[in-house]
C-alpha cells in the first residue's frame, strides 16, 4: 500500500538550496530555527516571515553565477519593485547590490539604503524632468526609454552643472523566444507580438539616429545600452534567445556609429528553480548557473567583432533580478478558520487571503501551502483553501492536507516577490506585519501591521457630510 505524502515529505521534495525550513519531531515547521506557532504567538497572524540568511544566500549565488560565466565585471542592480521592503533593500545594499528603479519613491529608498549611485539603473518610458533632474543630481546611471528624455537630461545637466550617466534602452524581438512563452505572458498576444506591443525599448530602426545624437551631445556619458524582456519563461534557451537578439542589435548599432559600449544591462526575469509562476507545473530544477551559462554565451558570441580576446575590455555587464533574490526568503503564516463541508467539497478559511497574494488572481500563480503544525500527519483530505474576503479568494483549490481544525497553522510558500507591493485592503481589510528572522534566530519586526485606522487613514469626509454630535 503506498504510503500519503505528509507535509514534511513534501517540503522535502519542494527544497531548494536557499531554504531556511526545517519540522521537528513534534511536526512544527521552522522558519530559520524558529517555530512557526511562537511566531504567530508573538506577532500576530497573519504574518509574513522573512528569512535574512535565505535572501542573502539567493543574492550572492546570484551573482556569482554571473561572475563566472563574464569574462569582466559584472552588478547586480536588485529590483525593488519586486519587494519594497526598506530593510530588505538595506540588507542588499550592504551586501553591494546596486537597484534596478522606478520613479521617486523607489529612487530615493534605494538612494537612501546607501546603494551606490554609480550601480543605480533608473527605468521608465515617461520620466518626469524633476525625476531626472534627481538622477543626473545623485549620479544614477538612465537607461533612455523615451525620446523627450533627452531633452529633458540635457537641461538637469544645465541646471545641476553634471553629466549625466546614460544608457539606450532597447527593444529586442527574439522569434526564438516564442517557442518558450506561456501562460499569461502571452495575453498581450502571440509569441513575440507581446515583447513587440510592450511600451519599452526603441528597435534598431529607431534607435539608430537617437544614439547618433546621445554621441553628439557633450552632456552626455554614453555608457552602453540595456533592454529587459522579463519573466516569459524559465528556460535558459529563452534567455539565450533575448541575449542573442540584445547583442546582434548592440552589435549593428555600435559598427553603424563606431561607438564601442562599456555597459550591456540584461535586465531581470530570472527564474528560481521552485516558483509560483510555474503555475503548478512540476520543478524543474533550472538552476541560475544553467540561465547565466546560456545568456553570457549567448551574448558573447553575437557581438562577433566587439568581441576581444582581452576579457578585459568587455562591457561591464549588470542584470537586474528580483524575484529571484526575495521570492522564497518569505513565507506567509496564516491561521485556520471556520471549516465548511457541503456539495462535495470542504472550504477551509484561513486568516490571509488574495489581498496578500494579489498575482493569483492576476497572474494564475500557484502558491505551494503546507500544514505548518501537522507536518509528519498525512495529507488525506482535500480541501479549497480561502481566506476571508467577500471574494472567492481561493489561495489554493483542491489541495491535499491532514484534517484540519481552528488555529492550525497553514505555510504559504514563497510571498517574497510581488506579494506585499501588491497587497490591498479589499473589504477594509487592514494588511498582516512582516518580520525579520536574523542571526541566531533573531526576530525584529521590519513592516507594521496595518489598523483599521491605517485602513481609511487617507480618506476625507467633507464637513457637510459629517454625522452631528449627539451632545
Amino acid at each position: 500500500m503506498e504510503e500519503l505524502e505528509t507535509g514534511a515529505s513534501r517540503l522535502k521534495a519542494l527544497q531548494i538550496f536557499s531554504d531556511r525550513l526545517a519540522v521537528n519531531d513534534d511536526g512544527m515547521m521552522f522558519l530559520d530555527g524558529l517555530e512557526a506557532r511562537y511566531l504567530l504567538n508573538r506577532f500576530g497572524s497573519p504574518l509574513v516571515v522573512t528569512m535574512e540568511h535565505t535572501l542573502l544566500t539567493n543574492f550572492h549565488r546570484l551573482r556569482r553565477a554571473f561572475e563566472i560565466n563574464w569574462p569582466g565585471a559584472v552588478r547586480v542592480l536588485y529590483s525593488i519593485k519586486s519587494n519594497n521592503s526598506l530593510a530588505i533593500r538595506h540588507l542588499l545594499s550592504k551586501a553591494g547590490a546596486g537597484g534596478d528603479c522606478f520613479g521617486f519613491a523607489e529612487l530615493k529608498a534605494t538612494l537612501d539604503s546607501g546603494a551606490d549611485p554609480a550601480g543605480i539603473a533608473l527605468n521608465g518610458s515617461n520620466k518626469s524632468f524633476e525625476l531626472i533632474c534627481q538622477a543626473v543630481d545623485a549620479g544614477v546611471r538612465i537607461n533612455i526609454d523615451g525620446e523627450d528624455e533627452i531633452d529633458f537630461i540635457r537641461r538637469a545637466c544645465s541646471a545641476t552643472g553634471k553629466t549625466a550617466k546614460v544608457n539606450l534602452r532597447l527593444k529586442v524581438l527574439p522569434k526564438k523566444l516564442s517557442a518558450f512563452m506561456s501562460g499569461s505572458s502571452l495575453k498581450h498576444g502571440d509569441g513575440v507580438e507581446s515583447v513587440k506591443r510592450a511600451k519599452w525599448g526603441f528597435t534598431l530602426e529607431t534607435a539608430q539616429p537617437l544614439l547618433a545624437r546621445l554621441l553628439a551631445l557633450h552632456e552626455m556619458d554614453m555608457l552602453g545600452f540595456s533592454c529587459h524582456i522579463g519573466h516569459l519563461s524559465n528556460r535558459p534557451e529563452a534567455f539565450a534567445a533575448i541575449a542573442e537578439s540584445f547583442g546582434i542589435t548592440v552589435r549593428c548599432l555600435s559598427q553603424e556609429m563606431d561607438f564601442r559600449p562599456r555597459v550591456l544591462d540584461l535586465g531581470g526575469g530570472w527564474a528560481r528553480e521552485r516558483e509560483p509562476e510555474q503555475r503548478g507545473e512540476d520543478m524543474q530544477r533550472i538552476t541560475i548557473e544553467m540561465q547565466a551559462e546560456a545568456a553570457c554565451m549567448a551574448l558573447m558570441e553575437s557581438l562577433g567583432p566587439l568581441r576581444r580576446q582581452e576579457y578585459q575590455t568587455l562591457p561591464e555587464l549588470w542584470v537586474e533580478p528580483g524575484r529571484y533574490i526575495s521570492g522564497n526568503a518569505q513565507v506567509l503564516l496564516a491561521t485556520v478558520g471556520a471549516i465548511k463541508q457541503d456539495a462535495g467539497y470542504r472550504w477551509v478559511h484561513v486568516d490571509a487571503s488574495c489581498n496578500d497574494l494579489q498575482r493569483i488572481e492576476t497572474g494564475g500563480f500557484y502558491y505551494h501551502v503546507l500544514p505548518a503544525n501537522l507536518m509528519h500527519v498525512p495529507c488525506n483530505t482535500l480541501y479549497e483553501i480561502v481566506g476571508g474576503t467577500c471574494f472567492r479568494s481561493v489561495l489554493g483549490a483542491g489541495r491535499s492536507l491532514p484534517p484540519l481544525a481552528r488555529d492550525d497553522i497553514v505555510a504559504i510558500l514563497d510571498s517574497g516577490m510581488y506579494a506585499e507591493v501588491f497587497a490591498n485592503q479589499f473589504n477594509s481589510l487592514p494588511r498582516p506585519a512582516a518580520v525579520l528572522v536574523g542571526p541566531s534566530q533573531s526576530v525584529e519586526i521590519i513592516r507594521e501591521r496595518e489598523s483599521i485606522a491605517d485602513v481609511f487613514a487617507q480618506h476625507r469626509v467633507p464637513e457637510r457630510l459629517t454625522i452631528p454630535s449627539k451632545e
